[in-house]
């Protein structure tokens, strides 16, 4: 498929990717992963109030590179950037389903990054585990206690301990 029939496919659930001139199917989220999205966007946007920058779920990213089209399972943009489909987010967040493997969202933090975003993390609500891709990691496993941060964001820190609890409710 050509991106002009990409882009001309309508915008709707199950939402498409576009990667290397081939249309993926997002998998669609289960419990877990709606869990933890929404209470990563209520903490990206508690972060916005008070700090500015943009932010939210699903936001189609054009990649710089022209390998395609992808999308977070959500993201921020710092009050520097804006949030068109042409400008990579300063974090990105990756939510496992239950179809998808660790090693293709390994693969779309590492292409987020290559893309310009400053920072990726992948969540795995099943093995409550979180790996941490930026400029000083490459899917660094955080060990339980530690908490996901990022430079690109100050003061914003999220305690494994609450994500998982997120889950838990």
């Amino acid at each position: 498929m050509t991106e002009e029939e990409y882009l001309a496919l309508p915008e709707e659930k199950p939402y498409l990717e576009y990667v290397d001139g081939l249309v993926l199917q997002k998998p669609m989220p289960d419990r877990l992963h709606a869990q933890l999205v929404m209470f990563l966007d209520y903490l990206i946007y508690s972060y916005i109030l008070v700090h500015g920058g943009r932010g939210g779920p699903e936001r189609r990213l054009r990649l710089p590179d022209g390998s395609g089209y992808r999308l977070a399972d959500t993201a921020y943009w710092g009050p520097d950037r804006d949030m068109s489909e042409s400008s990579m987010p300063t974090l990105a967040v990756e939510v496992r389903s239950e179809e998808q493997t660790m090693a293709e969202l390994r693969r779309k933090c590492r292409v987020f990054r290559a893309n310009g975003a400053d920072s990726c993390w992948r969540i795995d609500p099943y093995a409550r585990t979180v790996e941490v891709f930026d400029a000083g990691r490459d899917g660094v496993r955080l060990g339980p206690g530690e908490a996901l941060e990022t430079a690109a964001m100050p003061e914003f820190t999220v305690a494994q301990a609450g994500l998982w609890a997120a889950l838990d409710r």
